[in-house]
């Protein structure tokens, strides 16, 4: 294909809701992944949206994933759980997660997930303000294997484990962060390559473990600030895959085990639980007004509060379509071929 294409979220979402139909995922569960990943793409996080299709064909194809989960809870208290995925699709499973934190959150003020033995979660955001939509605070920290350099290595010893916390603002909107404890997550490297556009210093290693500003041999992400980035790793592994069981990251290290998966912990704090909600809302939209109004940097046109950048891009996105790098677009269109799906109409 000779250049970009646009596609709306729309026919995004049931082309891909089509493509894991037709690898045995029961359609709800299929919906719930396509909106997850076209959710992603709206908002300009590419990293985790269409890009990342034919990596989710490819694992329900090799039995990686589970298209039919059983997800049973392990462990239910008043204001925590424990849920077994059973090998499902990330974004089935830590929304079931998000869900029961929600309905502890508002029996107990706070509720507490872990979800265990899940694959691929996408663009984590989507989970927290689920939570933020309905008056809450949102958390989300996850880890995977070992797919970030351990600071002072040259190899790969931590996960990128994310960290992604929404709280309501006025008018709808939330504030919302959501980072990788990477400089550039794999997902990040992943669209630079599909752009070829060069890495920031920093950001990655190559085969040999140098660093690499050259998107086409980045092997490894990065810690994001050294040693503060690979810590956060290092414990947030503690906080998931070690509260129930082995460390997997250790697993992988040794050879043990070096199937892909995750651990999430999803939690939910009820606002009415501690103070006004209306009250909480309009104190947060007055705090980012402030923030808004300070002195601007040289360079800097606007004074951006976390979340508002992807809002820009899903309102822009949802009127001219969402662009799709060639290289992505044909990378889907061979998936789509293969399965006999029709890919989705262009604008």
């Amino acid at each position: 294909m000779a250049g970009d294409v646009r596609v709306s979220a729309e026919a995004l979402t049931a082309f891909m809701q089509r493509v894991f139909e037709t690898l045995d995922v029961p359609s709800e569960d299929a919906r719930m992944v396509a909106e997850g990943l076209a959710w992603a793409s709206l908002r300009g996080i590419d990293s985790h949206g269409l890009i990342r299709l034919p990596s989710y064909v490819m694992r329900l194809d090799k039995g990686i994933v589970n298209p039919r989960p059983a997800m049973k809870i392990v462990r239910d208290l008043p204001a925590a759980m424990v849920v077994d995925a059973d090998g499902a699709h990330g974004q089935v499973a830590v929304t079931f997660g998000m869900e029961k934190a929600m309905e502890k959150a508002r029996f107990a003020g706070i509720g507490w997930v872990l979800v265990s033995a899940t694959k691929h979660t996408g663009a984590v955001g989507w989970y927290t303000r689920r939570a933020a939509e309905a008056g809450m605070a949102g958390i989300y920290i996850g880890t995977s294997q070992p797919n970030m350099a351990y600071y002072g290595t040259r190899v790969g010893g931590v996960s990128t484990s994310p960290i992604c916390i929404s709280v309501p603002r006025a008018h709808g909107r939330t504030i919302t962060v959501d980072m990788a404890t990477a400089a550039a997550g794999v997902g990040k490297l992943m669209h630079h390559k599909a752009t070829n556009r060069p890495l920031g210093e920093g950001w990655a290693l190559d085969a040999e473990g140098n660093p690499t500003t050259d998107p086409q041999k980045a092997e490894l992400p990065m810690p994001l600030g050294g040693p503060k980035g690979a810590g956060l790793s290092l414990v947030f592994e503690c906080l998931t895959s070690l509260m129930v069981g082995p460390s997997y990251i250790r697993r992988w290290l040794t050879g043990e085990s070096r199937i892909h998966q995750q651990s999430a912990i999803v939690a939910a704090l009820d606002i009415a639980a501690f103070t006004d909600p209306e009250s909480y809302r309009n104190e947060a939209e007055l705090l980012a007004e402030e923030i808004k109004k300070l002195p601007k940097a040289e360079g800097f046109d606007e004074i951006l509060i976390p979340g508002e950048r992807s809002d820009a891009i899903a309102e822009q996105r949802s009127r001219d379509g969402i662009p799709v790098p060639a290289k992505t677009w044909d990378s889907v269109a061979a998936v789509a071929d293969r399965l006999g799906v029709p890919m989705p109409a262009t604008l």
